[in-house]
């Protein structure tokens, strides 16, 4: 904005159609720059500051020469300014755009762990719910809940070995369990795992394998709640969730309770 308020400031010494003139090519360098590609506008000012030259300089025009290199330079300064802006202006768009990216980004992946987060396990589960009750396709679903305890006092003092734990745990779970399964992470340290038509004995299996590879990264337990047509129709997801997280709460009771008694 001072470009052209300080040239119009310096017009004012001088008669009306210079002034006008000088308005001209204030909007027109405005406009090119603003809407011109860059290749275009350059060779724009190019051919445009080489006619001017020609003419005012060269030729037999009657205004001061201060003023002439003011109608000379007022267009190349004033596109050049546009453009600027006009990149600047495309480049806070995309950082808008980047933002907005991340930010979905954010809402269906953790970032520590790279797994989908609890929006995407809510509608992947309701779409396994309707394939469940039209029984075609999908006879049985498994759901397996894996929580870290007491994660909270480590995370107050190692931050960054938490977050370290965190993603050995979910690599952990992506190498060992099976390709078919899906995987989500629902916050506090718990992981959700989806398992399709499985029978007993081989959720046990790998429930039993997953203990095994677990054991020696920290006490984290393990326990499923098995998903035919009828319990499908019968949780929702939260109702799902509630469940898993009493059954695992249940288990690390009677765990302490064994070893108490030992």
């Amino acid at each position: 904005m001072l470009l052209p308020i300080g040239l119009f400031f310096v017009a004012q010494h001088y008669q009306t159609n210079l002034q006008i003139g000088l308005a001209l090519q204030l909007v027109l360098g405005a406009v090119g720059g603003l809407l011109l590609p860059s290749l275009m506008l350059t060779w724009l000012m190019i051919g445009l500051t080489a006619l001017g030259t020609a003419i005012l300089l060269f030729g037999y025009v009657m205004i001061p020469i201060p003023a002439k290199l003011m109608l000379l330079a007022a267009f190349p300064l004033m596109a050049s300014l546009a453009a600027v802006i006009r990149g600047d202006l495309l480049q806070y768009r995309r950082l808008a755009a980047t933002q907005a990216e991340i930010e979905r980004y954010l809402q269906h992946r953790d970032p520590v762990v790279t797994l989908r987060t609890t929006a995407l396990a809510q509608a992947v589960y309701e779409r396994s719910r309707e394939l469940l009750q039209a029984g075609v396709f999908l006879r049985s679903l498994d759901m397996t809940i894996i929580h870290w305890e007491h994660h909270q006092q480590y995370e107050q003092f190692h931050l960054e070995e938490h977050d370290a734990f965190l993603r050995a745990l979910a690599h952990e779970l992506r190498t060992h369990r099976l390709p078919a399964e899906q995987f989500f992470y629902i916050d506090d340290a718990t992981f959700l795992i989806y398992s399709y038509d499985l029978s007993e004995h081989q959720m046990a299996q790998l429930t039993q394998t997953t203990r095994q590879h677990l054991a020696a990264l920290a006490p984290v337990q393990p326990t499923g709640l098995k998903m035919g047509q009828a319990q499908a129709a019968k949780y929702d997801f939260h109702r799902l969730l509630h469940h898993l997280v009493r059954e695992l709460e249940t288990d690390i009771v009677m765990e302490y309770l064994l070893e108490a008694e030992q």
